[in-house]
């Protein structure tokens, strides 16, 4: 279609040209050019297009056209799937310090308090502040995707509040929010402050095993295996021990030592 196109367009700029030079007036003579000249040209002109393939490089590069299309199409949809997979994350998360704060609203100790001990604790609370709504605003940054604003107030939460039985809680979630961004070697030193700090707190079966999850995510296959392995062998019955198990089976599956 465009060598047609461009055949008619030589033969009329040949025909105007020719015409006037037809006409042209004065003693010099002109050269006319022969209209069956003309047309032997643009049959050569043809044959040369044609022998470079025009159409299959048109066909060529509409093909192209449609790939691109395509794989924009593709990139759009893991774009959404991966915000899909960060939005369920994030409320697995908040769901799981929700259920974990209903087990240990007495406390966060697994052994249990003597009646005097435990009216002591309740006499210290009602004097110090507990910096719970400190906490909650800092959870809420973590609910937000806000991670870099939440490590920085759960990172200074027990300077501010260092009789707070909300520290255990702050700490493992100042190694979550680490984990969300990332760096999965300050995440794991963070859950294993928070098991040596606090070692009868509700929250280390979770620490533990959010520590194994970094080594994972290292490739620090030793590291990880052992971590899972401790904690399926003293939480047997937790969810945490489930979870350990579930991604023990997984690293036998790809292989891993």
């Amino acid at each position: 279609m465009m060598v047609s196109w461009c055949r008619g367009r030589w033969l009329l700029a040949g025909g105007v040209l020719w015409a006037q030079l037809s006409v042209a007036s004065g003693a010099e003579e002109v050269e006319v050019i022969d209209p069956g000249a003309l047309e032997q040209r643009l049959q050569q002109i043809e044959r040369i297009i044609e022998g470079q393939g025009l159409s299959e490089l048109l066909s060529q590069m509409a093909e192209l056209e449609a790939n691109v299309r395509r794989l924009q199409g593709e990139s759009e949809e893991l774009r959404y799937e991966m915000d899909n997979l960060k939005r369920q994350q994030r409320e697995l998360y908040v769901d799981l310090d929700r259920r974990l704060q209903k087990l240990s609203t007495s406390g966060e100790s697994l052994s249990p308090l003597l009646p005097s001990e435990a009216t002591e604790e309740v006499a210290e609370e009602v004097l110090v502040d507990s910096g719970e709504q400190t906490y909650q605003a800092a959870l809420e940054l973590l609910k937000e995707g806000r991670y870099e604003e939440a490590i920085a107030a759960f990172d200074q939460f027990p300077q501010q509040y260092p009789d707070s039985r909300y520290r255990p809680n702050a700490q493992y979630w100042l190694g979550e929010a680490r984990y969300m961004l990332g760096d999965f070697n300050a995440a794991a030193d963070t859950f294993q402050a928070l098991v040596e700090q606090y070692p009868e707190s509700a929250k280390v079966p979770d620490a533990m095993l959010k520590q194994g999850l970094a080594y994972y995510e290292l490739a620090q296959w030793e590291q990880a295996k052992a971590q899972f392995q401790a904690v399926m062998t003293r939480y047997p019955a937790s969810t945490a021990s489930r979870l350990a198990e579930e991604r023990f089976e997984k690293m036998k599956r790809e292989g891993h030592p």
